[in-house]
């Protein structure tokens, strides 16, 4: 059911004013139906938000939990001979945060099973503008950021962002700037901060109105293409025994795959035959680093692989930047040749060079090198960024139909069926998977549809954006913990435990990793051109962007975030001052210059207005300029003409927060008695002249946006202070996520609110006008302030412990004991213990390392033991605070494994040790130790976040070890 459907069941609710007393509870009294045609073979596609009315006949969206998230019952859901056609069944939920049973408010989806599949768009509705053609205008946070940004990018040193090309050519480094972070010379990721440089400056030049930064960007990026040709141009060579150019195909012939190295010194060797790489070759570190792969070689910097096709998708996806955004013909076509020659060498090495079997043993799909359904189902190693969308976007920008085929051929290369396939049924295969490894593959899949026009790839993208808004995201927009998705519904217990070793009362509060909200903006960007009457796409656009993008940048002085600030009394952590010192420092040289990316769409007859910020929006198309005259963050929007004149429909977003007083008026006449949040308002005017004007009030409301699951009883008393199981949830007013400060403890982190939130008020303004503090929004209650996530930098707390003051006791009876979701875990436990054991019983190891790391696997064998206990003594001996607390430490067990070739926490402690003596340099510390810490504490985060390995650390102790001389 989509959301105009799900209009048209509940109706337009005209929303009382709130003139009841503070003093009588809120309680739900009605929800609406959900109601859903599921197509066989699938599992439902259920909201995350229904829409209630309370006894005061108040109405909001909130959030809802679905009973079927265990894998059994989706995959029972998605069987045919379970579900036929013409059958219906019901699917129990609780809407979250709600006081009348332990789960929850109880709810149903009512499901109908039909033979045919959802309806799925032939083409894109509405397309974005070009950045150039819409401007950010004022002197605001938003401009303020911008600004910030095309600084930095402009002081950029492009020498090295070529230095690495140089150096895989063999060709003299002189007057090159040695790169640094992950495209340092010893680090196999290289070349991908180059590509997010070359998307950066691209993007910057397209938004920069200052003569002095277009002359700079305009400069470096006429050097890097042509420089970047130069290098490509050194791979055209000619085989006269083939008669052909010397191919990808050709490069690393079976025999030799089998035997080739993934150390140092073999790399050393390799970039001496940049002639053997392939026509078309273009990467900054040798082909040899995407071969290997094909032999299923696992991530380790020193001895094998990171991420070949990562970093050839972000060179890709900057020239294209670069071909789309920069004004010099011939420096387009150049950058868009160089990106099709790489583009076709990647077909060349599919289409000879590997296949796909999905049947049979992993050893027996491993047999032959370049099984692509092994290969990017491999941890770190097989993540392919966005490789499938620009090969696709590529497809549609050259104009000879052989290549156009090839190139969408290629795209489709990158399909991950053990992904997708599920996917496409909407059973949900997101789970303990890497994030930012599998969201672009999602974009790719869909970009891939709007060429070869097969549903799936369409179902299985709006599928996942479906399942991340309700079971893994948080309330800033992002996802992520250690860079993993974890369980569906766990967000809070994830939150709360993150990075916590045994013994240990604090978690790590910096979780959901900023490239995956770089990529899920992009996604629900790329869907709403589908769909764009259907406003939940930027109801997520808005709040992710106004929230974790706008925040993840120190406006202080340049400097974004990797992982965001989100736990208790978290503190960004600022850095990644360059798109090269890490992955999120890429995305991040890219997110500054383009919020306005999404304020607009449009197509021939109609524009949608789908963000209120102050922007002039240049439709060339029609002619006319279009002003959009309010503050940042808006709560009242005028949009003008001021040129010109045409003819068109205007479609205005209703936020899903705007549940009072939103009005919107044309030349001063209200154009409707009620407005549904979560849609769009069609104005009735359809010929628009300079003069006219639309006004738009939109007060914020308040509200809580709660986490999917409780905060149960032993984490939050691990600090030592008995606290019960409670709901968590974090203070919204509109679209921003509001945070305070001075909680240290879970036991400081409750708010005492009353039901309809009466006792939080409003705070005054700070009279600041201009820069990254203006129009501050603040909120206070029991005389603590809150203040916007995207404002506060340090100590912030977002997420509290709910007290509802004015709540009724629940009456005294017992409670039912489910071992539902408890035996679901055990299931998953089961399957990974048999998993392990299975692999330690091999006599030739394949893959090469264990499906899970040691102590991970330890802590969930003795926590399991400790579950099936407490099923065995059976549901009449069991409490359900026992219950609560098994569930939720099984839980946490099984979401903190990581895979056998990752390090874990406790590989730390020699790292750790170091670097405590070694302590922080000063004046006096040797730049060899200098440079030992630094290195010695980035793997410390690494291993942290969950991403790095064992071969880092062993780099960094023995960096430590020389540098003091032990």
């Amino acid at each position: 059911m989509d959301l105009k459907q799900f209009t048209l069941l509940i109706g337009v609710v005209s929303l009382p004013s709130l003139t009841t007393a503070a003093t009588v509870y809120r309680t739900i009294s009605k929800v609406a139906a959900v109601a859903v045609d599921c197509p066989e073979g699938t599992v439902p596609r259920l909201p995350n938000l229904v829409w209630v009315t309370y006894s005061d006949g108040y109405s909001e969206y909130r959030q809802v939990r679905w009973a079927n998230a265990p894998l059994a019952d989706e995959q029972a859901e998605a069987d045919a001979q379970k579900h036929p056609a013409g059958s219906q069944y019901e699917i129990d939920g609780f809407v979250i945060g709600d006081e009348t049973t332990d789960n929850g408010y109880p709810v149903k989806a009512q499901i109908k099973v039909v033979a045919e599949g959802y309806q799925t768009p032939e083409k894109e509705v509405a397309h974005t503008f070009s950045l150039a053609d819409v401007s950010i205008d004022g002197d605001n946070r938003l401009t303020h950021n911008r600004d910030e940004a095309i600084r930095e990018i402009c002081s950029w040193d492009v020498t090295q962002q070529l230095y690495n090309y140089r150096d895989t050519y063999d060709l003299s480094t002189e007057g090159y700037t040695k790169s640094d972070g992950w495209d340092s010379p010893d680090t196999k990721l290289k070349g991908h901060g180059s590509g997010h440089y070359m998307s950066a400056i691209a993007q910057a030049y397209a938004v920069a109105t200052n003569p002095e930064q277009k002359a700079i960007l305009r400069k470096n990026i006429t050097r890097m293409v042509n420089e970047l040709r130069q290098y490509q141009e050194m791979t055209f060579v000619y085989n006269k025994d083939l008669k052909r150019n010397w191919e990808a195909r050709d490069f690393a012939p079976e025999t030799e795959l089998r035997e080739m190295k993934g150390t140092w010194a073999a790399f050393d060797e390799y970039k001496k035959h940049p002639e053997l790489y392939g026509y078309g070759y273009i990467n900054a570190i040798p082909a040899q680093h995407c071969a290997l792969i094909e032999m299923y070689r696992a991530y380790n910097n020193s001895d094998w692989v990171w991420a070949p096709y990562y970093s050839v998708h972000k060179q890709l996806a900057g020239l294209i930047d670069i071909a789309t955004y920069f004004d010099d013909k011939e420096i387009c076509d150049k950058a868009l040749l160089i990106a099709k020659d790489m583009g076709l060498w990647v077909w060349n090495r599919m289409h000879y060079r590997t296949y796909v079997k999905q049947d049979g043993t992993q050893d027996e799909r491993r047999a032959k090198p370049g099984n692509r359904y092994e290969m990017w189902d491999m941890y770190i190693a097989g993540e392919v960024g966005g490789m499938s969308e620009s090969l696709a976007r590529l497809s549609e920008m050259v104009s000879n139909p052989d290549e156009k085929a090839k190139l969408l051929e290629a795209a489709n290369c990158f399909d991950a069926p053990k992904f997708y396939d599920p996917l496409s049924k909407n059973i949900d295969d997101i789970r303990t998977r890497h994030a930012n490894q599998h969201i672009p593959m999602i974009i790719g899949a869909l970009r891939s549809y709007k060429s070869n026009q097969k549903p799936y790839y369409y179902n299985l993208a709006e599928n996942f954006w479906r399942l991340v808004q309700g079971r893994y995201m948080y309330a800033m927009g992002g996802v992520g913990n250690g860079e993993m998705f974890r369980q569906p519904y766990t967000q809070i217990l994830s939150m709360a435990t993150n990075g916590l070793q045994e013994g240990e009362s604090e978690a790590y509060p910096d979780i959901n990793e900023t490239c995956c909200a770089y990529n899920l903006v992009k996604l629900s960007k790329d869907l709403n051109c589908y769909n764009p009457d259907n406003a939940q796409y930027l109801d997520y656009i808005e709040r992710t962007l106004y929230n974790q993008i706008i925040g993840s940048l120190n406006p202080d002085q340049y400097q974004t975030c990797y992982q965001y600030a989100v736990g208790l009394n978290a503190t960004k952590p600022f850095g990644n001052e360059t798109p090269q010192s890490s992955c999120c420092g890429g995305t991040g040289s890219e997110n500054h210059t383009k919020y306005q990316q999404s304020a607009y769409f449009a197509n021939d007859n109609t524009l949608w207005v789908g963000l209120y910020m102050p922007t002039t929006l240049h439709w060339k198309e029609k002619g006319v300029t279009i002003k959009q005259d309010c503050l940042w963050p808006a709560q009242h929007s005028a949009i003008k003409i001021t040129e010109g004149e045409g003819d068109f429909t205007m479609k205005l977003r209703v936020p899903y927060w705007a549940t009072q007083g939103f009005s919107i008026k044309v030349n001063g006449k209200e154009v409707a008695k009620s407005y549904q949040p979560s849609t769009y308002v069609e104005l009735e005017q359809k010929h628009w002249k300079v003069g006219d004007v639309v006004e738009i009030d939109m007060p914020f409301s308040k509200h809580i946006e709660y986490g999917a699951d409780k905060l149960s009883s032993d984490v939050a008393s691990l600090d030592g202070t008995p606290l019960k199981t409670s709901w968590v949830g974090t203070l919204m007013y509109g679209p921003l996520v509001m945070a305070g400060t001075g909680a240290q403890t879970w036991n400081q982190a409750t708010l005492n609110i009353d039901s309809r939130l009466s006792n939080i008020t409003v705070g005054e303004s700070n009279g600041v006008t201009t820069g990254a503090g203006a129009n501050l929004l603040t909120l206070k209650l029991d005389g603590k302030e809150f203040q916007p996530d995207y404002y506060r930098n340090a100590n912030s707390t977002h997420y509290y412990r709910i007290n509802l003051t004015d709540a009724k006791s629940k009456k005294s009876k017992k409670v039912k004991i489910d071992f539902t979701e408890l035996n679901s875990l055990l299931n998953l436990a089961a399957e990974r213990k048999a998993d392990q054991e299975k692999w330690n019983a091999l006599s030739q190891k394949v893959p090469e390392y264990a499906p899970w790391a040691p102590f991970g696997y330890e802590r969930m064998q003795k926590v399991m033991a400790q579950a099936q206990e407490l099923v065995a003594k059976g549901k009449k001996k069991v409490t359900q605070d026992e219950l609560e607390g098994t569930t939720a430490i099984l839980n946490r067990a099984i979401n903190t494994m990581r895979p056998g070739n990752l390090a874990e926490m406790e590989d730390l402690r020699e790292l750790s040790g170091l670097l405590r003596r070694a302590g922080w340099p000063d004046d006096n510390t040797s730049e060899e130790l200098k440079e030992a810490i630094s290195y010695g504490r980035m793997v410390q985060k690494y291993v942290t976040d969950g991403s790095g390995t064992h071969d880092m650390i062993h780099a960094a102790v023995g960096k430590l070890k020389k540098a003091m001389k032990q």
